[in-house]
């Protein structure tokens, strides 16, 4: 589903999540808290009209029982910063739901989504370190192409899923 105004408390607290886990966001909780209304308009924006430099995106929240998961951003063509790292398909799982499923789940659904806008070969990147999220993209399709190197501590590994023929 799209970001939902409903969801603005259990992502707020998701969002806390990823900060104690050293993560960056882009939206900290409490400016989240008094303008989730701007953050809404922002990646419905980010469809069309994205910020300079990137690529139009589409996102997606999973939600069950009231309770934001995770999230998917779809990129709708890659640039040359998403060809090294990034991909079509960027997806996170709040920490305290992980190991739970969501992930392959989520990679799943925005596959579905990927081939509804008619993309073809999909392109999905991760740390070559993570191995929750490798794995994730190996079952769902993902053939590891490369390691790259992009001047970060760990190398990015490059995944494609195939069009089928």
């Amino acid at each position: 589903m799209r970001p939902q105004r409903q969801y603005m408390d259990s992502y707020i607290n998701a969002v806390q999540e990823y900060i104690a886990e050293d993560r960056s966001v882009s939206w900290h909780p409490e400016i989240l808290r008094t303008r989730f209304h701007e953050y809404l308009r922002v990646l419905r924006q980010a469809e069309t009209d994205p910020l300079a430099g990137m690529a139009p995106a589409t996102h997606y929240w999973l939600t069950i029982a009231g309770e934001y998961i995770g999230d998917l951003d779809l990129r709708h063509h890659l640039n040359a910063s998403l060809r090294r790292y990034g991909g079509h398909i960027g997806y996170k799982i709040r920490p305290s739901m992980r190991r739970r499923g969501y992930g392959k789940l989520l990679c799943k659904l925005g596959i579905v989504e990927a081939r509804k806008r008619g993309i073809g070969d999909i392109l999905i990147t991760c740390d070559d370190d993570n191995i929750g999220s490798y794995r994730i993209i190996e079952a769902n399709g993902g053939i590891l192409y490369d390691r790259v190197d992009n001047g970060r501590p760990v190398l990015t590994r490059r995944y494609w899923i195939y069009a089928e023929d």
